[in-house]
């Protein structure tokens, strides 16, 4: 089962690669400049809590680190769905896969703790990961450059405008 997270890593951290690669070649013109930032170091986290929990000596920590990558990449891979969110969706599977397998009875719960532990542990790793995105989202989306003026849904905090004025960034709901 860890094989699935190390497999989780690799194909996150490829995508990444690809991702930043991608986005560089555009070159810069995105008023919210910090969505590709946020959506890169998120990657490379899930990617890193994935190859973490393969490691031996993580068997303590192993359903935090493959709940919150699973739920982080399979959430990403839902939004990105049209340009990177495949390969990220079958990462996510992957950690979940692996996930489920620790903590099936095959593979049994971390040593020196319950069933129900290692379940709250991999519960809180993907609430922890669904959080820190949609806080991401919504934090980068109101971080605007300027000279620039539009309107954006708002993820968490319902629909704004925004303008940009000698300078001077205007935002309203």
């Amino acid at each position: 089962m860890r094989r699935l997270g190390v497999a989780a890593a690799l194909i996150a951290g490829t995508v990444d690669v690809l991702y930043l690669g991608y986005v560089s070649s555009q070159g810069a013109g995105d008023p919210q400049f910090l969505r590709v930032p946020l959506v890169a170091l998120f990657i490379a986290v899930m990617a890193i809590c994935a190859a973490l929990s393969a490691r031996q000596s993580a068997a303590r920590w192993r359903p935090l680190l493959l709940g919150a990558s699973a739920a982080g990449l399979l959430l990403l891979g839902y939004f990105a769905i049209f340009s990177i969110g495949l390969p990220l969706l079958v990462a996510g599977a992957f950690a979940l896969v692996s996930l489920v397998g620790t903590l099936s009875l095959d593979g049994g719960p971390p040593a020196g703790s319950s069933k129900a532990a290692a379940a709250g542990m991999a519960a809180a790793g993907a609430v922890l990961a669904v959080v820190v995105l949609l806080a991401g989202f919504s934090l980068a989306e109101r971080a605007i450059r300027c000279p620039a003026s539009g309107s954006g849904p708002g993820l968490l905090g319902g629909s704004y405008e925004y303008s940009c004025n000698n300078g001077t960034l205007t935002i309203s709901r």
